[in-house]
């Protein structure tokens, strides 16, 4: 294992995979809960980072089996402290395990944990008390969506549903929209055009975490247009903003999943609220929008171009491709 890897935001989210496998939300060591978009973010109480088992300045190294992803303040409190130190109001320590370090719990404390009450609705108090409670929801809706333009090969059908379920993984969600009656004109080639989407992006770590996954599938393009039957790979990423969910479900089929008037002339783009939500923002400061929707009176209407990939990962592909 590398020694000397860099503790960035790319290292930082493979090792909360590593840690948590597909779960967004998490809890720490200590018992903190962490969310994976909140890396690195100390104005959110999910903020994480990854930390040292054994402290660097005790000779610990930035390698996979001497890190962990933990709470920010739970990392704050633990600092360089070695062996014995206090994290949440729990007492830790670490131990060398054969040819590793270790943290072990030595004081546990058992917290009541209260259950979410459930509705019986063959109780016709709790049944009526609960239609007396329902109120529609008029909050504002945020809607997450990438729309992925594919160009393979013609008569890949197997690629193309292979892809398919590629992204599902790497997106995880089941809410993909397939149209493959885009563009037929080309006798060489099929093209398809997946919509996928997130109801329910509540904060900006949300929206943080989109454009991650767009930025990783970005990433992937060189290696699957080299190595497969994929001609071409476009992105865009963005996110809609509605009054409240009644008019989101009202319009969310005509301004997105069924949407044609969405112009594919970059390897990814993003719209004004990814920019103005994400870190994308300051990467784009000095960026002018192209517009690519007919609602111009939109935010959501204006988009840049973001062609960023994660570089290690990229690295890593670039050998995989011409070895």
């Amino acid at each position: 294992m590398n020694n000397t890897m860099e503790l960035n935001k790319e290292t930082a989210n493979r090792l909360w995979v590593k840690q948590f496998g597909k779960r967004q939300k998490a809890f720490d060591f200590a018992g903190r809960e962490i969310a994976k978009a909140s890396y690195n973010d100390r104005n959110s109480n999910f903020g994480w980072n990854v930390d040292h088992i054994l402290p660097e300045s005790k000779g610990g190294k930035t390698a996979d089996h001497n890190l962990i992803c933990c709470s920010i303040r739970t990392n704050d409190e633990k600092a360089d402290r070695f062996p014995a130190f206090k994290a949440n109001g729990k007492q830790f320590e670490i131990q060398r395990r054969e040819n590793h370090y270790e943290i072990i719990e030595k004081s546990r404390k058992v917290e009541d944990q209260h259950d979410d009450i459930s509705v019986n609705f063959y109780d016709v108090a709790q049944g009526l008390k609960c239609w007396k409670k329902c109120k529609p929801d008029e909050r504002e809706v945020f809607v997450a969506f990438a729309k992925i333009k594919l160009e393979v090969s013609y008569g890949e059908f197997f690629t193309i549903n292979k892809f398919r379920e590629f992204i599902k993984e790497m997106f995880d969600t089941d809410n993909i929209y397939e149209d493959r009656s885009v563009n037929y004109s080309l006798s060489s080639s099929t093209t398809v055009v997946f919509t996928i989407v997130d109801y329910d992006v509540s904060s900006k770590g949300d929206s943080e975490e989109w454009l991650n996954r767009c930025v990783l599938l970005n990433t992937y393009r060189d290696y699957l247009i080299e190595k497969t039957a994929i001609n071409k790979l476009q992105i865009l990423c963005g996110i809609s903003c509605y009054e409240n969910e009644a008019k989101m479900r009202s319009a969310v089929c005509n301004d997105i999943i069924d949407n044609r008037n969405m112009t594919f002339n970059e390897n990814l783009a993003v719209n004004e609220l990814i920019k103005i939500n994400t870190s994308a923002n300051k990467e784009l400061v000095n960026t002018q929008p192209i517009h690519r929707m007919t609602m111009s009176y939109r935010s959501d209407s204006r988009w840049y171009p973001y062609n960023l990939v994660f570089t290690k990962l990229s690295a890593n592909l670039q050998k995989r491709i011409y070895n």
